[in-house]
């Protein structure tokens, strides 16, 4: 027949010894980086354009454009809100959130997210409650209250109609400054009552 025996073709090498012998080529390995960046280049542009029709990324990037002055201040606001003296209007999406304290940002929620997971676990582990699936379970639970948080407030305001410039996001930045106080709660109780940590 037309096979030749152990895969050996007629010059005595294999396809694969074929095939490394072409990748040895410069002008093959240069043509192969060529294309395969160009794939890499269209392929990123294709997931921009498409990622920024159902997430806006440029409107969500404003949202974590904070300095360390900013969050300083912002912790203090949500710890000692009486110390505050101005409650005017805030720009939603106007511009970046480091130009008014009472901007929303979602740094510090996602911060906030994240810290109280990891605080929860350091409670569990001080009453030698803490297993791994606790870090799981503790982010899955907080996340989705949040979700429903966010959501009973859009329904509320669809409910009685009412027209406002708030975004999901920003939503999603004030139902998450809660993760501080949450934080203050469950350390404190570590701290003045370590057996009733819960």
């Amino acid at each position: 027949g037309g096979a030749y025996p152990g895969g050996q073709q007629p010059g005595g090498a294999t396809p694969f010894q074929q095939y490394g012998q072409y990748m040895n080529d410069p002008v093959v390995a240069n043509m192969a980086m060529q294309y395969g960046s160009s794939l890499a280049t269209s392929g990123k542009a294709y997931v921009e354009q498409n990622l920024d029709r159902y997430i806006p990324v440029s409107r969500v990037k404003f949202y974590f454009a904070v300095t360390t002055d900013y969050v300083m201040h912002k912790l203090l606001l949500l710890l000692l809100p009486f110390m505050n003296k101005e409650w005017g209007a805030y720009n939603s999406g106007t511009g970046e959130p480091t130009r008014h304290l009472n901007s929303p940002d979602l740094y510090i929620p996602l911060m906030g997210f994240a810290t109280y997971v990891v605080v929860v676990a350091i409670a569990l582990g001080s009453q030698g409650k803490f297993t791994p699936e606790m870090l799981g379970m503790t982010a899955t639970t907080a996340f989705v209250w949040l979700m429903i948080e966010i959501g009973i407030v859009q329904l509320a305001m669809y409910l009685i109609s009412v027209t406002t410039d708030i975004k999901i996001f920003d939503l999603a930045a004030f139902s998450g400054y809660k993760f501080v106080h949450m934080i203050v709660c469950v350390i404190s109780s570590m701290v003045l009552a370590p057996s009733a940590t819960t």
